[in-house]
């Protein structure tokens, strides 16, 4: 009975934390997703990630992308849709088959790859993991944005 309840304890711990952190914006279903970006006229992040296997890609998910403060829509203007690739879980086929050709398309190699688009699907840049937080990430992601703006206005 003592170990039950450090057990039942670390899984409420768990639930309220999840619960917590915005996940509106965390989407894999990318045609929902795309749709939504032209709708808004919102960027789109594309996160390839190797959560189950990749250190840097559970790194990534959990100092940025599982943070409230990433998907506080007034700070942070875009939408992310994570393009999974897990080796130990169970995999829908059209899921499976989703990933691949995206992974294809923007020919990936290296796990965890931001893929930055515009509302229309344009690459614009990407990123990686890089340590310090929602701030550093969303810095980052914004000077690609802003780079890409300044280039269409010249």
């Amino acid at each position: 009975m003592r170990l039950l309840i450090p057990i039942i304890l670390w899984n409420y711990l768990v639930l309220v934390s999840s619960l917590q952190a915005c996940d509106a914006s965390d989407d894999t279903d990318f045609p929902k997703a795309a749709a939504l970006s032209k709708r808004t006229n919102r960027p789109l992040l594309l996160a390839f990630l190797g959560t189950d296997w990749s250190l840097a890609s559970v790194k990534l998910d959990r100092e940025v992308f599982d943070q409230a403060a990433f998907a506080d829509d007034a700070k942070y203007n875009f939408l992310l849709c994570k393009i999974h690739f897990y080796q130990t879980q169970e995999r829908v086929p059209d899921l499976l088959l989703q990933n691949q050709r995206l992974a294809e398309k923007y020919h990936i190699e290296q796990f965890p790859t931001v893929v930055v688009l515009n509302s229309s699907g344009a690459e614009l840049g990407r990123v990686g993991y890089m340590a310090g937080g929602v701030e550093k990430f969303a810095a980052a992601v914004n000077a690609i944005i802003f780079r890409s703006r300044s280039a269409s206005a010249e």
